[in-house]
């Protein structure tokens, strides 16, 4: 697009809109607040962008604003000094000069800025480091204004731009002739009003790009023109608009995309593209031929996802939903979702007794409904993206792949998914090494994915197994109801499950169920409960003088014996919650006891002709959050379940290890 500067601002004091009959969808789904129209060029041979882009923002608080923040995520591969790569001690570290000469090193550079009203604010752009004052990370760029953004005022800036595309770099670059292109342009922060979120005034979200954490953005329409060599196949975003031939060997794809925080695409000569329908939305498969094998695995499972999400909680209402399989020399970008299109990597030597091609498929399509839709802050609460996905994976899978993510039937193996992200999080080397409220770059010795993956689904899930599933549900679906396209927080999702909890069940979880949630959000403290001890002991009869001194009470050959029956629960973690105690006596009496789980110690007593002869706390597993489920039962005469759970537990984690090492052959 080559717009003269009269045209351009007339274009940027209308704003950016895409025509009418462009639109798929008939009503918007979000505020709209942050439009790019995009014009960009693929250079493969310098393995460059130029691009230039229209950007109109709509204030969308009663503030008066005087700069505008981007993310620049390319700069994070500019030097080994950058935020990103000192907090991944990265192999950028050891990078020499021969590599720099290579193209190793990656960056992006505005060149241009102009405004609405045809100023020139190129010299008014600076960068920040906003979480660590890092003078080497260039991440984050501020275009100070010459004019303000007055409140609720529709305002427009145009830049021209160049990029140097990283090789192999986690989430996005280039490998050979692959490119995936994610965090690729300057974005927009996200501008947050007064009573928003954590906002107590009016402020800009634009954190530095950490190793730790993924994104934030705010909702808009993209129209991007990709232009690439015509042998290209690209996939992106959105649909697709028109596709024309723009010179000898080039293409130009138009895309656009509605109500979406973000614009992906991906260009490959080497790309089969599969397409299937699921109802009124066009699936699009890109896969290498090598791969093509798998095609049913990545299809069957998108729509299972579908129709659960459908019944669940609402159903996709995108047009278009695109699945990316990268060729094996482009792992870095696989297992990631954005907008509309996902990657999931596959291999063929995968026997189909290992779920990794249909658990990559069902969490990362479970992302648009919890990051895209459910726009939540990747930075500072990965845990409501991550770990409301993590769940419903395991949810899914365990529904629609009732053998396990793996099993082997010759040895009788199922290991579920739900044990699977169970086994993820307690095969942690510190599960207590920080809060889930915290920021993700704040955790600095590991444990992130452990706890923002892992303790959040078995939470969630030891929330559903208290609740019940049909208020579970409730919760959920009255979470997406009323925050869907915008920016919630925890305590959004903690006022809901205030809300509705009490509407299935009364007082009997008390007031409210913070004593739970703060326990697990902002503590870091285990739960392990255990039955201590079971003793039968003979109540002996009654000898010697009761009623007077002259007549002694004899015991009987032919009276009942009687036992004092007694169990003894210990909670051996810091972390509390009520507890079923299941308790079975030796003449098939079954007893189940409620115990609220806050003292350190508990027993129950029978007085009567029955022993006890096993003990079983939460019978009905409704609380994962348990770290040793071993010590969960005790029984008087040794039965082979504690060697059954050990062995349960010792097989999570070969599974674990072994999607691990699948992924990355």
């Amino acid at each position: 697009m080559n717009f003269n500067k009269p045209l351009l601002i007339i274009l940027l004091c209308l704003g950016f809109s895409a025509s009418t009959q462009d639109q798929k969808l008939p009503i918007p789904l979000s505020l709209r607040t942050a439009n790019y129209d995009i014009d960009l060029k693929l250079d493969v041979d310098k393995k460059q962008i130029q691009a230039q882009q229209y950007l109109t923002f709509k204030n969308p608080s009663a503030d008066t604003i005087w700069t505008m923040p981007f993310h620049m995520y390319y700069n994070a591969f500019k030097n080994n000094k950058s935020t990103f790569a000192l907090e991944a001690n990265s192999l950028m570290s050891t990078k020499s000069q021969e590599d720099i000469d290579n193209g190793i090193w990656s960056w992006i550079k505005v060149t241009e800025v102009i405004d609405q009203d045809g100023n020139n604010l190129s010299d008014s752009l600076s960068f920040v480091a906003v979480d660590d004052q890092n003078e080497n990370d260039h991440t984050v760029l501020i275009l100070h204004l010459k004019e303000p953004i007055l409140p609720h005022q529709t305002y427009g800036v145009h830049m021209k731009w160049t990029s140097q595309i990283p090789k192999t770099s986690i989430r996005t670059g280039y490998s050979r002739d692959y490119f995936f292109m994610a965090q690729w342009y300057p974005k927009l922060g996200v501008y947050e009003p007064a009573g928003s979120r954590f906002a107590t005034k009016g402020q800009w979200n634009c954190h530095q790009y950490h190793a730790n954490t993924e994104y934030f953005g705010e909702f808009g329409v993209y129209k991007v023109n990709i232009t690439v060599p015509e042998k290209f196949v690209v996939g992106a975003s959105g649909f697709l608009l028109e596709e024309k031939k723009v010179a000898s060997s080039l293409k130009t794809y138009t895309y656009l995309a509605e109500d979406v925080i973000d614009f992906t695409w991906t260009a490959n000569p080497h790309f089969i593209v599969l397409e299937e329908k699921w109802k009124d939305v066009q699936i699009k498969l890109l896969i290498m031929p090598e791969h093509v094998c798998n095609k049913e695995r990545f299809l069957v499972a998108t729509k299972y996802t579908l129709d659960f999400f459908e019944d669940y909680i609402e159903k996709y209402p995108y047009p278009t939903l695109t699945i990316v399989s990268p060729p094996y020399y482009g792992l870095f970008s696989g297992a990631m979702e954005y907008p509309t299109l996902f990657t999931a990597p596959t291999l063929c030597i995968l026997p189909p007794n290992i779920r990794t091609t249909e658990t990559l498929t069902m969490h990362e399509l479970t992302h648009q409904y919890f990051m895209q839709m459910l726009s939540t802050n990747e930075q500072e609460e990965a845990w409501m993206d991550e770990g409301f996905t993590a769940f419903f994976e395991a949810k899914m899978m365990d529904k629609f792949y009732p053998k396990g993510v793996f099993y082997w039937d010759y040895m009788g193996i199922n290991l579920g998914s739900e044990e699977y992200r169970r086994g993820r999080f307690f095969n942690a080397d510190n599960i207590k090494i920080g809060p889930m409220s915290q920021f993700g770059w704040l955790f600095k010795h590991q444990g992130h994915r452990e706890i923002v993956y892992g303790k959040a689904a078995v939470w969630l899930r030891t929330l559903e197994g208290m609740v019940g599933e049909v208020c579970m549900q409730d919760i959920i679906k009255t979470y997406f109801k009323r925050w869907k396209f915008k920016h919630p927080c925890r305590f959004d999702f903690i006022d809901i499950v205030n809300e509705i909890v009490p509407q299935h069940h009364g007082d009997a979880f008390g007031p409210n169920m913070n004593w739970f949630l703060d326990q697990v959000i902002y503590g870091t403290e285990e739960c392990d409960y255990s039955v201590h001890s079971i003793s039968n002991e003979p109540i002996p009869e009654p000898l010697g003088y009761f009623d007077n001194t002259t007549e002694a009470r004899v015991s009987t050959e032919n009276s009942e014996k009687l036992y004092e029956a007694k169990v003894i629960l210990y909670r051996l973690g810091e972390l509390w919650l009520p507890q079923d105690v299941k308790v079975t006596f030796d003449n098939g009496d079954v007893v189940m006891e409620k115990w609220d789980g806050k003292a350190r110690s508990h027993d129950f007593t029978y007085t009567g002709s029955r022993k006890i002869m096993s003990v079983e706390i939460d019978p009905a597993l409704k609380i994962p959050l348990d770290k040793n489920l071993i010590n969960n039962s005790y029984v008087v005469e040794q039965q082979s379940s504690g060697v059954t759970r050990y062995f349960t537990s010792f097989m999570t984690w070969m599974q674990g290890a072994m999607i691990t090492a699948s992924a990355l052959i």
